[in-house]
Parts: C-alpha cells; sequence; structure tokens
C-alpha cells in the first residue's frame, strides 16, 4: 500500500518529558489508512494516560466505524482527565475521506476540492457531542494534516509553506515554526500519492 506516505511529530511542551498527545497511524485492509490526533487534557503523565488509552483503541480496530471508535474511547476515558481527538479514515479504493473529531483538534486538507472537516465540542470520557461524521471524495496527490491545539492553525494561509514537501518534512517545519512552547504539539500529514 505504498501510495500513502505519511510523517508525524510529537513534542512535549517545555520543561516537560512526557506529551499529553498521541498520534496513530494505521494501514489496514490493504486500502485504508486511520489517523488520528489524541491531545490529553493538561499535560505531564495524566494526560500522557488519556490520550494513550483512546490510541489503544483506534490501534486495535482501526476498520471500526468513527462513531464506534468515539463511543469506545469515551467508555475508556471515564477516569482519566479526558482527550478531545480527531479521526481521519482514507479509503484509497473509493478516494473518499471520513472525519470525525471532538474538541479542539484542527484539521487542514490541500486539495482543490473543499474540503473543511470541522470538529464538535466535547470531551472524551465527560461530555460526548452528537457525533458528526463527515465523508468527501479526494483527488491523488491532496495532503491531510492534523494537529494539536500546541500547533497554531495560522500555517494554513502560510503560503512560502511548501505543500508538496514529503510528509515528514511538512510536518517538522509545521511544528518548527507554528509549535507553541507552552502546549504539548503534535502534527501528522497524510497524502495519498495515488
Amino acid at each position: 500500500m505504498s501510495r500513502v506516505v505519511w510523517g508525524a511529530v510529537c513534542r512535549p511542551k517545555q520543561g516537560q518529558t512526557v506529551s499529553g498527545d498521541a498520534y496513530v497511524v494505521q494501514e489496514f485492509g490493504g486500502t485504508c489508512l486511520l489517523a488520528s490526533v489524541i491531545d490529553g487534557l493538561g499535560g505531564g503523565h495524566e494526560a500522557a494516560r488519556a490520550s494513550e488509552s483512546a490510541a489503544a483503541i483506534l490501534r486495535e480496530s482501526p476498520d471500526y466505524p468513527l462513531p464506534e471508535l468515539i463511543r469506545r474511547s469515551h467508555q475508556a476515558l471515564h477516569n482519566t482527565r479526558g482527550a478531545v481527538i480527531g479521526i481521519l479514515r482514507l479509503d484509497m479504493a473509493a478516494q473518499a475521506i471520513d472525519y470525525i473529531g471532538i474538541g479542539n483538534i484542527g484539521i487542514q486538507v490541500y486539495s482543490n476540492q473543499s474540503i473543511k472537516p470541522i470538529s464538535k465540542n466535547g470531551i472524551l470520557g465527560y461530555r460526548l457531542p452528537t457525533l458528526l461524521q463527515l465523508r468527501y471524495t479526494y483527488n491523488s496527490g491532496d495532503t491531510f494534516v492534523l494537529y494539536s491545539d500546541g500547533i497554531s492553525g495560522r500555517f494554513s494561509i502560510d503560503n512560502t509553506l511548501d505543500k508538496t514537501a514529503a510528509p515528514q518534512s511538512l510536518a517538522d517545519t509545521i511544528l518548527r515554526h507554528y509549535g507553541k512552547s507552552n502546549d504539548d504539539a503534535t502534527v501528522v500529514v497524510v497524502r495519498d500519492t495515488g
């Protein structure tokens, strides 16, 4: 499944050794990929425990319907600080993506199609909103960027950013220029090269 290339970076906030963010990028079923950024509330070990609990559920069952993954994560996080999450699933056979987000995980899509996924307010483990799963078709070469709130969304209007750079290079550049030192920061970049 070498059509999809991806890169990711996760950095703890200044002065911390552990990030409360986690990410998942997992291929499955021969033509699908699940990518997620999870931000445990607060920072340090307790935030990491929350985000890793949700990440484990996603890694275990990447083929489950997205609302089901959200509900299972919500259940698993009841005795934690809670977390916010964004989950993107690429179906390369259909050239379609599905997205579901709870809380302030950002997603930026570089495409000539109008793909503008949104997340709903809420916190896994505490307050789950009515789930909104969005589906879009996309083009080969489109690039999807998931990021935690430790990244300023201003990168999306940066015309000097090389959106065609290799995903790992793009993730590193976004973190370097737009990462906030006072928060955990995570960027995942996924591209279907077609």
